[in-house]
């Protein structure tokens, strides 16, 4: 079974939140000291989200269920590269992904607001068994 992933995962979406916290948080820091130089927070929070986007662009858009595990397709690849080893967690009713491909390696945080019920828990069976599989 291939499942499409959404454009923007809920763990996206709270890191740009958090990213505009941190430059929220620092410059209203910076302006309550009199002689402090405005605009670190800017450069923090705008680093953060450049950080983000590049994350992002990196991310798989589909993901392949299988008897074997679950497969990733990194962007701008054709393969699919298991995402279920070692480094694979269950979080609770969410799954982290962890791939690596050609020297880089990813990691996507599914939650439920992400895919429906059935296709989540199924990856969470599969990554329950590579996990059990590789003790």
């Amino acid at each position: 079974m291939t499942v499409e992933l959404p454009a923007r995962l809920l763990a996206d979406r709270l890191s740009v939140a958090l990213a505009v916290a941190c430059a929220v948080a620092i410059e209203s820091t910076l302006a309550r000291h009199p002689g402090m130089p405005l605009g670190a927070g800017l450069v923090a929070g705008g680093l953060l989200l450049a950080w983000q986007w590049r994350r992002v662009q990196r991310r798989p858009s589909r993901i392949a269920i299988g008897l074997g595990g679950v497969a990733v397709q990194p962007a701008g690849r054709g393969v699919p590269v298991p995402a279920t080893g070692p480094r694979a967690r269950v979080l609770g009713r969410s799954v982290v992904l962890h791939w690596r491909d050609a020297g880089v390696s990813g990691t996507a945080w599914l939650t439920p607001a992400d895919l429906p019920r059935d296709v989540l828990r199924a990856i969470r069976v599969r990554v329950q068994a590579g996990r059990a599989a590789a003790r």
